[in-house]
């Protein structure tokens, strides 16, 4: 398989896609779905086998951590493209398509400690596979949350602004947020559920660090989805509460193997 092509055309076609939703957003060409999604769809294509080239490893998986970078993106991708067939997220792909871009190149260029997980670990392949599913739906709410916090700045000072004129409703804008607070809870919990059964020992040295950090990130979703049922958080609040959340989270993952990995 010739991984730098593969790379090489999702880059050119993520690169493409941004530049035509950044053209759509200023109004200077008019929004064609249909157009939008093909890009979108190549692209993860491509990604996506460029970045099944990277992880099969002989009797596994290479999960290192530009490798992870690349899978991580590439579901984002991948998820936000489904999404936008029903649901108005255009407005994401600026977001999403450079963070695809720039795990491409590095996973391209840079190379990391080899971490391999073999198939007979089925328990922990599954475990992996829901907890970066779930990261990956929290991304996109990140996104969403940064999305909306904007908004209702404003919308209290500057309700024409170019950035009001390009999102959904605000009342819109936070129905995905919890949508996709909801959608990344249930997979966290699956994830965590499913660390606990198929490995040994959560806490040990090596895993206690992650292990905490993904509880807090649990317990700030969980409480912002009870504060929104009990009290009616929205709006900032929730855009906040969403991105601590999210910074937790991926500091249990990605944070822990950058300096497993790449610092040490």
């Amino acid at each position: 398989m010739n991984i730098l092509f593969f790379g090489l055309i999702s880059i050119v076609l993520y690169g493409l896609g941004t530049s035509y939703q950044a053209l759509v957003y200023f109004h200077k060409l008019p929004p064609k779905p249909f157009f939008a999604l093909l890009i979108g769809l190549i692209a993860a294509a491509a990604h996506s086998t460029m970045t099944y080239g990277l992880v099969s490893a002989s009797g596994g998986l290479d999960l290192s951590f530009f490798n992870a970078s690349s899978l991580f993106a590439s579901l984002i991708v991948a998820i936000l493209l489904i999404i936008s067939v029903q649901r108005p997220t255009q407005n994401l792909f600026l977001i999403a398509y450079p963070i695809a871009i720039t795990s491409i190149i590095c996973a391209l260029i840079f190379e990391a400690n080899q971490e391999q997980l073999t198939y007979a670990n089925s328990g922990i392949l599954s475990h992996i596979i829901l907890s970066i599913l779930a990261y990956s739906v929290f991304t996109l709410s990140a996104g969403q949350a940064t999305l909306l916090y904007l908004q209702n700045k404003q919308l209290k000072t500057n309700y024409t602004s170019l950035l009001i004129r390009n999102l959904p409703p605000l009342q819109t804008m936070e129905s995905l947020l919890f949508e996709m607070i909801w959608t990344g809870l249930i997979l966290l919990t699956l994830g965590i559920v499913s660390g606990a059964i198929f490995i040994d020992n959560l806490f040990a040295q090596h895993l206690a660090h992650k292990t905490i950090l993904s509880v807090i990130a649990w317990c700030i979703f969980a409480a912002l989805l009870i504060g929104r049922k009990l009290k009616g958080w929205r709006g900032i609040t929730a855009s906040k509460w969403t991105l601590w959340g999210c910074l937790f989270l991926m500091l249990s993952y990605f944070g822990s193997k950058l300096v497993i990995e790449i610092i040490l």
